[in-house]
């Protein structure tokens, strides 16, 4: 019994770090999840929510720098549709990493080590964007 217990007290703090998804946010919900993003307005009144790449410290230590990869897939099964769509998915503009992301398709994204797949649903549109050290999921 005190093994249970000393088991499912070290569990919820650890569950209580991940903000539960918002099922009406869509794939911004589902990737604000997973990142800890908050949510952000946006003047279409769509979901949006944003998270910072680095923090406090690291953004003093490492002059706010850190890597970030993102990238369009094809989904593991069923239609793709255009392939084409998953090479031109994302672009660099003007210091602006964004990519276009349109379901179904499973996005991948890199900051530092944490490496996230979210799955981008049928129907589901959003653009996932970096610019300098702010990410930002926003519903289209």
């Amino acid at each position: 019994m005190k093994s249970i217990i000393l088991s499912l007290s070290l569990l919820l703090p650890a569950a209580a770090q991940v903000p539960a998804a918002d099922p009406a946010a869509g794939f911004c919900g589902r990737m604000a999840a997973q990142f800890a993003m908050k949510p952000a307005k946006q003047p279409s009144g769509k979901p949006a929510f944003e998270a910072r790449a680095l923090k406090g410290l690291g953004v003093a230590l490492f002059g706010g720098s850190t890597m970030v990869g993102m990238q369009l897939r094809p989904p593991e099964s069923g239609d793709i549709g255009n392939p084409a769509r998953f090479a031109d998915a994302c672009q660099m503009t003007a210091g602006r990493l964004a990519c276009a992301v349109s379901g179904p398709a499973v996005f991948e994204m890199t900051v530092g080590d944490h490496i996230a797949r979210t799955v981008a649903e049928p129907g589901d549109m959003a653009e996932v964007s970096m610019a300098k050290n702010r990410i930002r999921c926003e519903a289209r």
